[in-house]
């Protein structure tokens, strides 16, 4: 591979290890960016206060890892403390603090860099403003990506940030929707951003031979099974998609994921017939996609869905919501869209395509030919040559 004079720095709020596989789909792209003979460092601080609250284990402030190419990509992750959870008279303290020491953090990182980066890119929008910050000051050109489930911008943080907009140099937005979202809240114009749908490392996930999945991990060849990946959560839908479950016969369920900060499982399924629920290594979800034959996600707002895009590199037809933010990626050739709120319409869904054996194969065949034109290694690509034309 020929190295490419470039090296970008890349702001996360997260960074996945093998303990903790959170962030994956910016470990994938950079990942991607790397192997295209880009050099490529990360900026992602870590909480203490989460990793005592939560019993997340503390990374080394400054690490590396290699590629699937032998390339290197250094990860510097300093400490801070945080106290997002902190209001005074409805005013969110917390998150003001967690502002300040985040970005304190970040601009303390880039000053122990020996080799500096040519280039900026925050991962969502408040890694963005921080990306900004630094770029103004350095002279260096800055891009975002736009994929947040839901762009909340506080009125309060954009006021006093709202300069630093002139510093950045283009948005990379997953979405259509989120595009429209960022014109709106005038984040940048609309000659600004470019839409390119997140994509998957078909290294990782790929079409196997399902009953040879299903003989692995000791499930039947002859169940009908659906399959659901993300947060336990409201937005994400996992007990409608339990409670649809619940609704029909013969249906069983594999669940990866947890709850999503809660103290209680409010949102964990209680199904009959579930044949896994929990998290998993992320290498180990492709086999559990592979012995399922449905793909269900009633999400109630996304950026543009990674589960889903793996779910179809796996030749699964999907169920999910009918709202904009899966316009890009979902159309009537591979999915059903269903109504996020209704329990009803999902378990309808599903009840369809457990009767139609032929309209089941054939939205799995237009999955994975979408899919195919959803890989990292295109998206990074798209990505880069973006970056080069609006430097």
């Amino acid at each position: 591979m020929t190295e490419i004079n470039e090296h970008i720095c890349v702001i996360s709020m997260g960074y996945p290890t093998d303990d903790n596989p959170v962030f994956t789909f910016v470990d994938q792209l950079v990942c991607a960016l790397a192997d295209l003979g880009v050099k490529c460092s990360v900026i992602s601080p870590q909480s203490i206060t989460k990793s005592i609250t939560r019993g997340v284990k503390l990374n080394p402030t400054v690490w590396s890892k290699k590629t699937k190419n032998n390339h290197i990509i250094d990860i510097y992750q300093p400490k801070f403390i945080s106290f997002s959870e902190i209001k005074v008279f409805g005013f969110e303290l917390g998150q003001v603090l967690y502002d300040f020491f985040f970005e304190r953090a970040v601009k303390k990182a880039y000053k122990t860099m020996k080799e500096k980066p040519k280039l900026l890119y925050g991962h969502f929008w408040n890694c963005g403003f921080v990306a900004a910050a630094i770029g103004c000051q350095e002279k260096l050109p800055v891009y975002v990506a736009c994929g947040e489930g839901e762009l909340i911008i506080r009125e309060s943080f954009l006021r006093r940030k709202r300069r630093l907009l002139e510093c950045i140099n283009g948005v990379i937005s997953v979405s259509t929707e989120n595009k429209a979202e960022s014109i709106k809240l005038e984040l940048a114009d609309e000659e600004k951003i470019i839409v390119i749908p997140n994509a998957v490392d078909q290294s990782k996930f790929y079409k196997m031979d399902k009953n040879e999945a299903r003989v692995s991990l000791g499930f039947s060849e002859d169940d009908f099974i659906i399959a659901y990946t993300g947060w336990f959560s409201q937005r994400k839908g996992s007990r409608r998609v339990s409670e649809a479950i619940k609704k029909l016969d013969n249906v069983k369920s594999v669940f990866i994921g947890s709850e999503e900060d809660s103290p209680t499982p409010k949102y964990t399924p209680d199904c009959e017939g579930i044949l896994f629920c929990g998290r998993l290594p992320h290498q180990d979800i492709v086999k559990y996609l592979n012995c399922a034959d449905v793909f269900v996600l009633p999400t109630l707002a996304e950026g543009c869905c990674n589960s889903i895009v793996e779910a179809m590199a796996c030749g699964l037809p999907i169920i999910s919501s009918d709202l904009p933010c899966n316009d890009d990626i979902l159309d009537e050739n591979n999915s059903i869209r269903i109504d996020p709120q209704s329990v009803d319409e999902i378990a309808d869904a599903i009840r369809f395509l457990k009767d139609s054996p032929d309209k089941c194969h054939k939205m799995a065949e237009a999955s994975l030919q979408l899919a195919s034109q959803l890989t990292i290694d295109k998206r990074a690509r798209k990505i880069f040559d973006y970056i080069m034309q609006n430097k």
